[in-house]
């Protein structure tokens, strides 16, 4: 049966979002291929330039040296703004254990790999079989709105997830999907057509595989044997229907470019919040350390290495076929004597061999040495192009931990590596506040639906023992009217920032003595730069109140009508907390 071109207009709208979005960042796949295989130590040889499959690792190695200096993932920490901090407590512990599941610290370095790679990363965050999910997509599932704002994800008019490979035969299990859609689905790939996909989807395809068939994997665009496989897209689209109030994202569930199983608010999707969250936000975060106001898809730190990494690769290329080529010792021999077919000798010690020479000729008029000169000077250049890389992307040779040739002192090395590593710091402004995003939806999500939410165990120490308790808690447990704030803060930020501020707070301090209020600042300063949890130092200054009330209520019965004669010095010292 073959089916005729469908006449739907929300296809014919979602059709064109998803050619739009593939347009506009279809520049930047081929660079993205290379970016990758240069990265796996993978080479792809031509006639011209790249004869030799040799790989100098200048990708792996500024990235791997770069990579090293990135910033840890950032401390966040929930504050109830209705000041109960019991729920605050199991409103952090639920957020750690999320952590936890998903695997965040190993998600979090693939996250800034992709950055590193392709210049732009993105995550998902929904609710799975009673738990919340977060995963880091690959860019190349993901199109946008070529007028968005750079800087807001939630700007773009649309934003689709293409690439999502299901069997044929589950999609009826999902209650939200149209069944007709689903019928009509089958009948298509029961038919001719339905053997060749849409020309959109099967060029982003092949493209998307292409990396991996670089790699050599031979079946990357064969199909699955023995089962039908549905490619899925997820299209989130800015629309105002009858009965809105006002435009509202609605999420279509498109199938082949030739069925829309599914048409929702993302709100009636997700669940609903006070402020109508969800009418206007992705559950999608995404991240650029070179932000560009112009593009979306801006350059990584890879894009910069790319280049001299492929003209590194042909001139070593090509010195390692010149050096072979000289060990072969190859021959010219006058083919026009009559009766010399020259043979291969053997290399013997003190080896002799007959050349037959016409009378009053010369031996070097009946062969001649093929002159394959030496490329060696090249490496002096091939030198020059990895110096201009470490300056253009800070992977400087002291950070990988090679000494330099020219002597210098230890403060100047330690000021050129203080200074590198500043540059490739800079980026953690970026992912901190992606972070802070991701923790706008974990909080969203759950306000959204806590009632599709398991209750999960937590094991947790006591405050004053070393016994561990465990506690079932939900959504229910941490819940409260005016909900939560968010405090998150980068690690190089809070160290640089806790030195400055503990040496002014030493001065105050020496200037200000005995003021109660400064003292519990300039104390917990101290725990937090000695690297204790928000929890720990609550714990610290909680019992260091104690102590204090504790002695202040044993000095208090001393104080009599006698003690009024005391000096005003002797009071303002016996007022003054002990010293950190």
């Amino acid at each position: 049966m073959e089916l005729k071109e469908s006449t739907n207009p929300e296809l014919t709208m979602l059709r064109l979002n998803k050619e739009s979005g593939y347009e506009y960042r279809k520049r930047r796949h081929e660079a993205w291929t290379e970016n990758y295989t240069l990265y796996r130590d993978t080479v792809q040889i031509n006639r011209l330039t790249q004869r030799q499959s040799v790989n100098i690792p200048l990708m792996k190695q500024t990235i791997r040296t770069l990579f090293k200096d990135v910033d840890d993932m950032p401390v966040i920490q929930f504050e109830n703004l209705d000041n109960d901090k019991q729920k605050e407590i199991f409103q952090n512990e639920y957020w750690k254990w999320t952590l936890e599941q998903n695997n965040a610290e190993l998600q979090d370095v693939v996250d800034k790999k992709q950055d590193f790679m392709f210049g732009r990363t993105f995550d998902q965050w929904q609710i799975v079989d009673g738990r919340i999910k977060f995963t880091i997509q690959d860019p190349q599932d993901i199109l946008v709105d070529r007028y968005c704002d750079p800087t807001d994800l939630d700007s773009s008019r649309f934003l689709i997830h293409t690439h999502i490979f299901v069997p044929l035969s589950v999609l009826e299990k999902n209650e939200d999907y149209d069944k007709a859609e689903i019928r009509k689905l089958k009948l298509f790939h029961q038919s001719e057509q339905g053997l060749i996909k849409a020309t959109t989807n099967e060029q982003m395809m092949i493209e998307k595989n292409q990396k991996m068939i670089d790699m050599g994997l031979s079946d990357a665009t064969d199909p699955v044997l023995g089962e039908t496989i549905v490619e899925l897209s997820m299209h989130f689209v800015y629309r105002k229907e009858e009965g809105d109030e006002e435009e509202q994202i609605y999420q279509y569930v498109e199938a082949d470019d030739m069925a829309v199983l599914m048409k929702k608010p993302l709100e009636k999707v997700i669940g609903e919040t006070s402020d109508n969250y969800w009418r206007n936000h992705y559950n999608y975060n995404s991240w650029a350390d070179d932000v560009d106001r112009q593009d979306f898809w801006t350059d990584g730190i890879a894009d910069t290495v790319r280049t001299p990494n492929k003209v590194l690769n042909a001139w070593f290329s090509q010195l390692v076929e010149n050096r072979t080529m000289r060990n072969f010792g190859m021959h010219y021999y006058n083919s026009s004597l009559e009766g010399f077919q020259p043979q291969t000798f053997n290399p013997v010690p003190w080896g002799w061999y007959g050349i037959p020479v016409g009378s009053g000729g010369s031996i070097s008029e009946v062969i001649q040495k093929v002159d394959i000169p030496d490329l060696s000077e090249s490496l002096d250049e091939m030198q020059f192009i990895m110096g201009v890389t470490e300056k253009s992307t800070g992977a400087t040779a002291t950070q990988q931990g090679v000494q330099t040739e020219r002597q210098v002192t230890l403060g100047e090395v330690q000021l050129a590596l203080g200074e590198a590593k500043e540059r490739i710091k800079g980026m953690s402004k970026f992912y901190t506040h992606a972070w802070k995003k991701r923790a706008e939806k974990f909080l969203k999500l759950i306000e959204a639906a806590p009632e599709k939410l398991d209750a999960v165990k937590i094991y947790k120490k006591g405050r004053n023992s070393d016994n561990i308790y465990l506690r079932e808690i939900a959504p229910k447990d941490w819940m409260t009217k005016s909900g939560y704030t968010t405090r998150i803060w980068s690690q190089d930020e809070k160290n640089s920032q806790d030195t400055k501020s503990i040496e002014k707070l030493n001065a105050v301090v020496a200037n200000i003595p005995g003021n109660p209020k400064l003292m519990e600042i300039y104390q917990r300063k101290l725990l937090e730069f000695a690297d204790l949890t928000p929890e720990e130092v609550s714990e610290v200054m909680q019992y260091q109140t104690q102590m204090q009330q504790m002695m202040a209520s044993q000095s208090q019965p001393m104080m009599g009508a006698g003690d009024m004669g005391a000096t005003p010095q002797a009071g303002i010292m016996g007022a003054q907390p002990p010293q950190a």
